[in-house]
């Protein structure tokens, strides 16, 4: 089975790329080296075009690829910042985007436009006939605007405007490296699934085992129906590279079942990149991985090859996974997995005290199974601390029973699970030595977490976990959840399925101290079904949220949590509580239309707006501007999130600025004058800037991402004294003003 596996990967890695050609040249003075590839991952879309490497800095030429004519000209402060679109004479079009300026008579046309309208930021559409280019004319020079990385993103899309691979449309590149694969994902796609016994799934890290095949080493048991993710990237031509791969195939038992490949993207999905890229897995920090299945949801998408889900239905035996990651120059790599289908065990051991002895009883059934099992028995302290561990062999136990010597006046928690020696540790059983009232109680952080099944709660703590906490759903009656332990201070509750809580209003977890139960914490779940258009409140009834139809990918349960504002941001102050819009693990395929209400007599609604949280103390503006009667900030967002009413009080800051004030320059050496800006909270308002030289209205660009405002000298500025005035305004109102006086010499 081995040798026939690997003659597959084989097979695989001969197989040839096709792909088309046209007659273009290579469209930038820069060298054929990518720091990005067509297809992959950016903050919330497909990346449509590829980034050429330009080392970091500006200045080089960018080049019409064939004949045609220029048809769109952009200028924006984030973004693609300044971009420019071709027609050629096939009817395709080239992007060429971030550039720091543009060349011949297209740059004259936007200078004496920008001059007559006093506006810097253009979006315009030209007529062929206006602005014809030539195979070869010099029509831009790279920058970094709308980015902080100088490069070329160069886009080539067909005739409808669809964006399609450069790589396999006439712009190649030499490229003989293979993708590398990193690590494979095991996703449980039902609340019964379970891999190597977890039911949240597993993450293994991947070798290479000759030559461009990966392995994780060991066998992965696998009980139920998974999907497998794959993180993989593409060094390229350039070793420091970790672009996305062209495609990847997965094959289960030698038979195909799902593949994507990046051809063509269509615009209509771009914003799926979050169900093709497993949102959860990046959500909670893992990176990017590909996922390798879909939902009926998703099989429509354009990249998807194969008719097949992808899902992995696991039985009893052994299955062989082979996975095939390609670039777009045909170089291959091969994963090979060996999965298990055996069923996971459950709870195997147990404790109970007998006088000043602890006797552990293990499952008949386990000890007939795993003889050569051992038993891991750590030793805890009631605040978490790790005191002592043992590992005794099975084989040591009496008639299934291990006898342990205890003191009864001390307080402790012993852990004890089997290691059986082919198969993954059992999960532990914790046995309490101590009463929890004579310590202090824990702090308790709940993690919600969403799969395509259901809703899992993780409970975390900062001590042992309480052996009297309880979780339950309630509702008119009240459903206890079981609560899986997966560590001495990490639990699980089983996959609740969405529908479930329609019957039940709330969810709470307990715990009993003092004699009393104690509401440790709660939500108020509302189930939001895909196709279905739903509309609730908070508790306080101060935030309402509108979620449309096929907002959600799938059906998700979601719940606003309110508490009190914490630290005060830097020159602004909270006006409002903070709202959490949940599922935060989950991507948005449309938009949520949110509400917040505020005070109409509030002096300060020109300095307030609607904020995001982006953690760590820092708030994004949402919303500048409440409704006509102040009485809501309403807002369109594309993710929740955690919101907040802020007023932002302080002006904008100017850094750092050149020329310095009193300088003196040489007048040949003096081409640029720049200022880098920050804000507190609202950010810089780049359209209402104002830029003057002697008193003259300059044009000038704004770099959102840099923060910086940067004005051309006119090429015949003249020796002797002059002066530079910079006008900065927040989107709150808020002036910030520097003059520059320096001096030109010859």
């Amino acid at each position: 089975m081995h040798l026939i596996i690997s003659c597959l990967i084989l097979l695989l890695l001969i197989i040839p790329v096709n792909g088309l050609s046209a007659d273009y040249i290579w469209p930038t003075n820069a060298p054929r080296l990518l720091s990005g590839t067509f297809g992959e991952t950016r903050s919330s879309h497909f990346h449509s075009g590829i980034d050429i490497k330009t080392w970091a800095r500006g200045g080089y030429e960018c080049y019409a690829p064939a004949d045609g004519y220029i048809e769109r000209v952009v200028i924006s402060p984030s973004g693609y910042g300044k971009a420019l679109y071709i027609r050629l004479d096939d009817d395709r079009i080239v992007v060429f985007a971030h550039l720091d300026s543009f060349r011949g008579r297209l740059a004259s046309w936007i200078l004496g436009e920008q001059q007559r309208t006093k506006k810097v930021f253009i979006n315009k559409r030209f007529e062929p006939g206006e602005f014809s280019v030539r195979k070869g004319d010099l029509v831009a020079l790279s920058g970094h605007s709308g980015t902080v990385v100088p490069h070329i993103h160069f886009e080539l899309r067909d005739s409808s405007n669809y964006p399609i691979n450069p790589l396999l449309n006439g712009f190649s590149i030499d490229d003989k490296v293979p993708p590398e694969p990193v690590e494979i994902a095991f996703i449980p796609l039902t609340p019964e699934t379970r891999v190597n016994g977890s039911k949240e799934g597993l993450i293994f890290p991947l070798r290479e085992e000759g030559k461009q095949k990966y392995v994780i080493g060991d066998t992965v048991y696998v009980q139920g129906t998974v999907g497998v993710s794959l993180k993989a990237w593409d060094k390229g031509n350039y070793p420091h590279n970790r672009n996305g791969v062209y495609s990847i195939t997965l094959y289960h038992n030698g038979r195909e079942i799902f593949e994507s490949r990046f051809d063509r993207l269509d615009w209509n999905q771009t914003h799926w990149m979050h169900e093709d890229r497993h949102y959860r897995l990046a959500y909670e920090g893992n990176g990017v991985f590909y996922t390798l299945y879909s939902f009926n949801s998703t099989q429509d998408m354009s990249f998807y090859r194969n008719g097949s889900k992808g899902h992995l239905e696991i039985t009893e035996g052994i299955h062989n996974l082979v996975i095939q990651v390609r670039d777009a120059n045909g170089n291959r790599s091969g994963v090979q997995v060996i999965l298990k289908g055996k069923e996971a065990y459950g709870q195997v051991v147990h404790a109970d005290r007998d006088d000043d002895n602890i006797i552990v009883t293990i499952d008949s059934l386990f000890a007939e199974r795993e003889p050569d099992a051992d038993l891991l028995i750590e030793r805890y302290n009631p605040y978490g601390f790790k005191e002592a561990n043992v590992q005794r062999a099975l084989s040591t136990a009496v008639n299934n029973r291990l006898k342990l010597k205890a003191n009864r006046d001390e307080n402790y928690v012993l852990s004890i699970k089997a290691i059986p020696p082919f198969r993954p540790a059992t999960q532990p059983y914790l046995f309490y030595q101590f009463s929890p009232e004579e310590h202090p109680g824990p702090e308790l952080e709940i993690i919600p977490r969403h799969f395509s099944s259901g809703l899992m709660f993780e409970i975390l703590s900062n001590r042992v976990l309480p052996s009297s906490m309880q979780i339950s759903l309630e509702g008119d009656s009240c459903l206890p959840l079981t609560c899986e332990i997966v560590d001495v201070n990490r639990a699980l509750t089983s996959i609740i399925p969405p529908d479930v809580f329609e019957k039940y209003h709330s969810l709470k977890i307990y715990e009993y101290r003092h004699h009393e139960w104690n509401s440790i914490w709660n939500i108020s779940p509302v189930i939001i079904r895909s196709e279905n258009r739903k509309s609730f409140r908070s508790a306080d009834d101060k935030l309402g949220v509108i979620i449309p139809e096929n907002t959600f990918f799938r059906d998700v349960v979601s719940w606003i949590q309110t508490e009190k504002s914490g630290e005060t941001p830097e020159g602004g102050e909270f006006v409002s509580d903070l709202y959490s819009l949940h599922p935060m693990d989950q991507p948005l395929h449309g938009s949520i239309s949110i509400a917040l209400r505020t005070d109409p007599t509030w002096p300060w609604h020109e300095e307030t707006g609607l904020y995001r949280s982006n953690g760590d103390g820092k708030w994004s503006l949402v919303q500048a501007d409440p409704e006509e009667e102040r009485d809501y900030y309403r807002a369109s967002i594309k993710t929740c999130g955690t919101f907040a009413l802020l007023r932002d009080y302080a002006p904008p800051v100017i850094e750092k600025s050149f020329p310095d004030n009193g300088g003196r320059y040489s007048l040949k050496d003096l081409k640029r004058a720049w200022c880098e800006v920050s804000d507190n909270l609202s950010g810089i308002d780049p359209y209402k800037a104002d830029v003057t030289l002697n008193g003259i209205w300059m044009v000038y660009y704004y770099n959102a991402p840099t923060k910086v405002f940067t004005m051309d000298f006119p090429s015949r500025l003249t020796p002797g004294d002059h002066t530079i005035t910079w006008k900065i305004w927040d989107k709150a109102g808020h002036e910030q003003k520097k003059i520059i006086k320096f001096t030109l010499i010859d």
